[in-house]
């Protein structure tokens, strides 16, 4: 599910052929109506459903960056939940400078596979509603 931290997603999140690889590689992975949260800069958690849900929330966070590499630090497990903490490495437009962000999206698993996924959690909020593993 994870490209790697040298990747930069926004040019593959907008390849329809290569979504569709993910598509199809992940199916079985994900319950068909899993639910998933963006948190989106200075807005509310917007919520999706399904996987074309999964993929609307990537392609609006994405939307925002001219480039984006993700970093996994640390991966939590908290039995059905899983907190994996990230860093990433963007740039809002061409010719800006790169940011730097930490922040943790919480995978929740039910019967072998994820039904619900809540993107751009605030590190330290994940860190405390996750379980005693930390």
């Amino acid at each position: 599910m994870h490209p790697g931290p040298d990747v930069d997603l926004t040019p593959i999140i907008n390849d329809d052929e290569a979504v569709e690889r993910w598509r199809d590689a992940l199916a079985a992975v994900f319950e068909p109506s899993v639910v998933s949260t963006m948190r989106l800069p200075g807005m509310a958690p917007v919520g999706y459903s399904g996987m074309d849900g999964l993929l609307s929330a990537w392609r609006d966070w994405l939307k925002h960056w001219e480039s984006y590499r993700d970093e996994i630090e640390d991966v939590i497990d908290d039995g059905d939940r899983v907190v994996v903490v990230h860093r990433f490495n963007g740039r809002p437009r061409q010719g800006a400078p790169e940011t730097t962000h930490k922040h943790a999206t919480v995978w929740t698993v039910r019967d072998g596979r994820i039904a619900c996924v809540d993107f751009n959690v605030p590190y330290e909020e994940a860190l405390t509603t996750s379980g005693p593993a930390n």
